[in-house]
């Protein structure tokens, strides 16, 4: 959630200053991390001006600001529409693809975790327990244009079936969880 009284460029910047930091120099981080999610134009606008999109957007540069080891998200696309959605996932895999960050990403959408992720963990509610874990075989980069081959589409219906079956034996509300962790191993350098 952004706060409401700071414009997009003190949103991003905010937790340099809960982490005590010098503000100066991440300035100049911050203005680019806007730009690769596209809101160059938008750094004075507060979020009651940016639509829910654009919100999250500026969510995903706060938590990059400070370069984690670690994204922690907790199902950040759930209030989107589905072609806003479809636009966070391809700016998320572009992000993932610059910055090489491991995320821990809560979703109950099957699609989202197989497109997103590197790993499936299909986990139950109360208590949790991972019924499942799945390695996504495609590799990156990769678009929106992987989930319409089969290839997709079977391991979507394999995890469906693992979340009814799960949900069968008196599990309640199974959803999936995606662990997403970008390799460190850079095409043709060897590293």
């Amino acid at each position: 959630m952004l706060l409401p009284w700071k414009n997009v460029l003190e949103n991003v910047l905010f937790p340099i200053r809960i982490l005590r930091r010098p503000r100066s120099e991440y300035i100049d981080r911050a203005h680019a991390l806007i730009e690769l999610v596209g809101l160059t134009g938008f750094e004075d606008k507060r979020p009651h001006e940016l639509s829910g999109g654009m919100r999250q957007r500026v969510a995903i540069c706060r938590a990059l600001i400070y370069d984690p080891d670690i994204l922690l998200m907790d199902e950040p696309f759930s209030a989107l529409d589905a072609i806003t959605r479809d636009e966070m996932n391809d700016a998320l895999l572009d992000i993932w693809q610059r910055y090489t960050k491991t995320a821990l990403f809560v979703t109950h959408s099957i699609r989202e975790a197989v497109l997103l992720a590197d790993r499936v963990l299909v986990m139950t509610n109360r208590p949790s327990t991972i019924i499942e874990d799945v390695t996504i075989p495609f590799v990156r980069p990769r678009t929106n244009e992987i989930s319409e081959t089969p290839e997709f589409m079977q391991i979507c219906s394999y995890l469906r079936s693992l979340i009814e079956q799960g949900h069968g034996r008196g599990r309640q509300n199974p959803g999936t969880r995606a662990t997403v962790r970008k390799s460190r191993v850079v095409q043709g350098t060897g590293r």
